[in-house]
């Protein structure tokens, strides 16, 4: 059988569906055609079918117009002769309606003209008719027309009719264009199966080789003249499996085709004439006739010794490797050239937690994670050790990255990348290997926290010895200066020998050192009962005014026996606050006192009371030796002073500004020191919280809170959110009771784990926590807060509530993040009080 034949046959199925001749009005096939698709162009698709309707009667003709106006390009002719010249003059409708009686020339007529011209013999005509006038429309339809429609017609049978020829003629134009595409593409195929790199073989329906084309007489052995017989008699006995033994006729890929089944990407063995044996690879898929009946099959194969037996290495060589990798404890990648994971292996999944299958075809180890540095900033992708080596070609190596996971938890690798090169030099992707260090890393973090600890510890330790000592000694000094004038002056008045003005000079003398000795007592006293929570304030509404005159007076005799003016400005009607008169008083008179003290003959105190939004502000400044900068932080702190050893200028214990803080504190406040340096002055800032007077407590809430001795409600607590810990039932229900009087809403709960998921889903306004509870403390409750970010409560307000109430128990509390301290047994007065002023407060920001 010689090539044309061959060719043929491949081409039957085309060939079997006669080649029919172009229809009425087709134009002879051009190069245009051949190179057309089998579909209509999309502007042809898109484009409003044109048709002409002829009708004598120009009311009949324009109710058929409006009838396909609206999906169609109508144009009306009522004279024949007019429609005619215009159809030898211009492009031709897509469909034409003919009136069947008209005078002068009959639709009958005219369609026959029409059919008789090549350029409308394809032209879709659509007969009208008079119902009963048969004869009409059998003549119309032998003329040629190609369907009729009855007068008076329905508009929607009219356009369904026409919408029927034009679908017509689409599917004639789209079949004419099908066949000379086939044409095009017989003659591509015979070529291409000439000139193909692949073998190809075709068989009939019987199985009889008719088609192998010159590669697969090479891939074969076969020169023979009848290179088809050939090929069979090795296909009857020459065919092996991979694994050498005889191929049996249900496995041979083209005679499984021939039953009708579609193999890919099969592969098997063939033992040539010259006993050489190659491996082909190939696809077998059956042919159909038109009818759909069993038509043959084709077979097309290459030669895949070489890529076979490269292939049986590679296996070997991918195996060893994938062992040896395996078995290693550091997880290990493969990323191509594009940085996509291909391969990972097991220890990869250990250390991630993730399957093999959910790394491999990821850029990165996890890409739900964020990845962050060791200062916890975000780690860029472009730096990651892969992408480097990716694009630099250069090594990484021990590269420190974060995987901060979904729960919080960091996983700490540390990667390395090893860039992988093809015979070029260009990179061709990247090994990386990673070690799980967060054991190690927390145990480094845990040492060097310890040793900060440790640090920190004996550094306090050693100031509290050394501020202890210090205080010690002047408190030993400040008590045996007064004692010492009150023994040697009574000693003196003993003799006996003391003139009269001496003697009532001594007895002043022993008085004023009994009142400063009296003093000193008074505040150690408060010290101590500050320090044991138990001073207790004796709240009522307390006008500032009065306050401030009487401390002015206490003071005035001591600034005006040093020359110092006194100078106050206090704003009438600034309104009360809740206090203790007394208390209050002392914190004046402390800060005056202290401003005399430190200034200088010729200086000037200034006190002013002025109102402050929902506050009461009382500023004390003066004009004298002022602070040092390095002094300002440590100022209310107790025991601390400016000057130390013996050469001090002034006396005292340290003590009056520790007391200051606590009773401002005690009173839900605060106080500020200010100074721009030594010999600049000094300036104090106490702010109060207001209290409402009782009409207006009565009007807004109607009722005091019970168990706070008659106190108002504070306004600024009306809607408060308040999220209360504290691992005491009793203590908890009292300060939920104690809050819901006052119009807050309040969460309680009673650890540091159902605290923290209750920020996160409330965002209260303030905190209140207990610091003694198991497990988790106040203080690790509250830098857990502040180590969140301000959208998630890490700025929220937050007071401390604890039974130790020394003073370097509040400090550690301010330290830890809390924004103020409230000493046990809870004072109602004094907590509503602060929590009042941090209300209002958050309503100034």
């Amino acid at each position: 059988m010689n090539r044309r034949t061959t060719m043929d046959f491949v081409l039957a199925d085309a060939a079997r569906e006669p080649i029919t001749s172009p229809r009425r009005g087709a134009a002879p096939a051009g190069r245009g055609d051949r190179e057309a698709s089998a579909e209509p162009p999309p502007s042809e698709r898109a484009r409003r079918a044109v048709v002409w309707i002829l009708d004598d009667s120009p009311l009949e003709a324009e109710m058929a117009a409006r009838s396909l106006a609206a999906g169609h390009e109508v144009q009306v002719f009522t004279d024949a002769a007019v429609m005619l010249e215009r159809v030898t003059s211009s492009d031709l409708p897509d469909v034409l309606v003919l009136d069947q009686v008209m005078p002068g020339m009959s639709g009958t007529e005219i369609c026959g003209l029409l059919r008789s011209r090549p350029a409308t013999v394809g032209l879709p005509i659509l007969i009208l008719t008079v119902a009963g006038h048969e004869q009409d429309l059998v003549e119309g339809l032998t003329a040629g027309a190609d369907d009729y429609v009855v007068k008076p017609c329905p508009p929607a049978a009219l356009s369904a009719r026409v919408g029927a020829l034009l679908r017509s003629k689409r599917l004639r134009e789209r079949a004419e264009r099908a066949e000379r595409v086939a044409a095009v593409e017989r003659d591509l195929l015979r070529a291409l199966i000439d000139q193909s790199g692949d073998g190809i073989m075709a068989t009939d329906e019987r199985g009889v080789l008719r088609i192998c084309n010159g590669e697969a007489q090479r891939q074969h052995g076969v020169y023979a003249r009848d290179a088809s017989a050939a090929i069979e008699a090795l296909r009857a006995n020459g065919l092996l499996a991979l694994d050498g033994r005889p191929l049996r006729p249900d496995e041979d890929p083209l005679y499984r085709a021939i039953r009708g089944e579609k193999v890919e990407n099969a592969r098997w063995l063939v033992t040539r004439p010259d006993g050489s044996i190659r491996a082909l690879a190939g696809t077998a898929s059956p042919l159909r006739q038109a009818d759909g009946s069993p038509g043959g099959a084709v077979l097309i194969t290459r030669d895949e010794t070489d890529a076979l037996e490269a292939e049986r290495a590679l296996r070997d060589s991918e195996e060893r490797y994938r062992v040896i990798i395996s078995a290693l404890e550091e997880g290990i990648t493969l990323q191509d050239e594009r940085g996509v994971i291909r391969t990972a292996n097991a220890s990869a999944e250990r250390i991630l937690g993730r399957p093999v299958a959910q790394i491999v075809g990821s850029t990165m180890l996890d890409p739900a994670c964020r990845f962050v540095r060791e200062d916890g900033s975000p780690f860029p992708f472009e730096m990651f050790p892969a992408q480097v080596a990716l694009r630099t070609g250069a090594p990484q190596s021990a590269v420190l990255l974060g995987m901060e996971r979904q729960d919080g938890s960091v996983l700490w690798l540390s990667v390395n990348a090893q860039p992988l090169r093809r015979t070029d030099g260009a990179v061709a992707g990247v090994v990386s290997s990673f070690f799980d260090i967060t054991a190690r890393k927390r145990a480094e973090e845990e040492r060097q926290g310890l040793l900060a600890a440790a640090q920190a510890a004996r550094e306090e330790a050693e100031a509290a010895s050394h501020l202890k000592d210090e205080f010690l000694a002047t408190m030993s000094h400040e008590l045996r200066t007064p004692l010492t004038a009150v023994l040697g002056w009574v000693r003196m008045l003993r003799t006996g020998k003391l003139a009269e003005d001496r003697r009532d000079k001594a007895l002043e003398t022993v008085e004023r050192n009994a009142q400063a000795q009296a003093q000193l007592i008074d505040d150690l006293l408060d010290i101590s009962r500050i320090m044991a929570g138990k001073l207790r304030l004796e709240v009522q509404p307390v006008e500032l005014v009065a306050v401030l005159d009487a401390a002015l007076e206490v003071v005035r005799p001591a600034a005006d026996a040093k020359g110092v003016r006194l100078e106050p400005l206090l704003e009438p009607g600034v309104g009360p606050v809740a206090g203790d008169a007394g208390r209050l008083q002392q914190v004046v008179w402390n800060l005056l006192s202290n401003a005399v003290k430190f200034t200088s003959r010729g200086g000037a105190v200034r006190i002013r009371l002025e109102r402050s939004d929902a506050s009461a502000e009382i500023v004390v400044s003066d004009t004298g030796q002022g602070i040092d900068p390095a002094f300002l932080p440590y100022v209310f702190e107790q025991f601390r002073q400016a000057e130390s050893g013996t050469t001090r200028k002034h006396g005292g214990l340290g003590l009056g500004l520790t007391i200051v803080k606590s009773l401002v504190e005690m009173h839900g406040g605060t106080v500020q020191a200010l100074s721009d340096g030594e010999g600049r002055g000094a300036t104090f800032i106490v702010r109060l919280p207001l209290s409402v007077t009782a009409r207006d407590a009565r009007d807004r809430r109607g009722m005091s809170l019970p168990g706070a001795g008659g106190t108002e409600r504070p306004p600024e607590l009306e809607g408060l959110n308040v999220l209360v810990v504290d691992d005491e039932d009793d203590t908890r229900e009292l300060l939920v009771t104690m809050l819901e009087q006052c119009g807050s809403h309040v969460t309680a709960v009673a650890s540091t784990a159902e605290a923290l998921l209750a920020l996160k889903a409330l965002r209260p306004d303030v905190l209140v926590s207990d610091i003694a509870m198991p497990g988790e403390d106040g203080y690790a409750l509250i830098r857990k807060i502040r180590a969140l970010p301000s959208a998630g409560g890490g700025r929220t307000p937050a007071v401390a509530l604890t039974a130790y109430a020394r003073t370097e128990d509040r400090t550690r509390a301010l330290r830890a993040g809390f924004n103020t301290h409230v000493p046990k047994p809870i004072e109602p007065t004094e907590l509503l009080a602060v929590l009042a002023n941090i209300a209002a407060s958050r309503g100034e920001v």
